[in-house]
């Protein structure tokens, strides 16, 4: 599904830039391998060339883009190999950044993480695995909105943008999703009876659940 493009106020420019394409980058708007043009992407956000050119060499500097010299900035491409050794860090990270946001998590935003997770399950039962994978990482990214370490968050922003390729594929082919929305209903409801460590155990476990599934797989399709 393709979004309208915004037109930009003139202010904070190269932030607000930065953000519309990184959140394009994480929901897949572009294929790996593809250039992102700067007079293109200027045109379409109705600003100057400048502020979209500090905010494509913040998205290499993050990770998102790939600086190709005398060419400009590509969305990266990975081997599904290089994607899955993502994974645990992806997990660790995340763990790392919920320990101390899951004690001070009250009703209002465990009532908003389980209307997310009802709109994932909507997108499951559409089998739009591009909306499911937008709504599983704003489910992720509400549990660990509250960490106070800001780098640390963006290194989880960074690695959910490489994963997105094959987290899109992991739902089309592993049908994996069902187990994540269940996992999902697990971890509020620890989180909501105070049994954080098992909380954050099952966090790991969902974080890392399509490495276990695409190895089953690729083993599948070799026999």
């Amino acid at each position: 599904m393709q979004h309208e493009w915004a037109v930009l106020e003139p202010t904070t420019l190269t932030e607000r830039v930065y953000d519309v394409l990184r959140s394009r980058i994480i929901e897949g708007d572009w294929g790996s391998g593809n250039f992102i043009r700067e007079k293109e992407i200027s045109g379409k956000l109705g600003v100057s060339r400048t502020p979209v050119r500090e905010a494509l060499a913040r998205l290499a500097a993050d990770g998102f883009l790939e600086r190709i010299p005398h060419r400009g900035f590509k969305i990266p491409h990975n081997s599904a190999n290089d994607l899955l050794d993502l994974y645990p860090i992806l997990a660790a990270l995340e763990v790392l950044a919920a320990a101390e946001g899951f004690k001070e998590m009250g009703k209002e935003r465990l009532d908003a993480l389980r209307s997310i997770n009802e709109s994932y399950r909507a997108a499951y039962a559409l089998q739009d695995p591009k909306e499911g994978v937008r709504l599983n990482n704003q489910f992720h990214n509400l549990l660990t909105v509250d960490c106070a370490n800001p780098k640390l968050s963006q290194m989880i922003r960074s690695l959910q943008a490489e994963v997105f390729r094959l987290e899109c594929w992991a739902l089309v082919n592993i049908h994996c999703w069902d187990v994540s929305i269940r996992e999902h209903e697990e971890l509020l409801n620890a989180i909501e009876s105070s049994d954080y460590n098992e909380a954050l155990k099952i966090l790991e476990k969902n974080r890392s659940m399509t490495v276990h599934d695409f190895s089953n797989f690729t083993e599948k399709e070799t026999d």
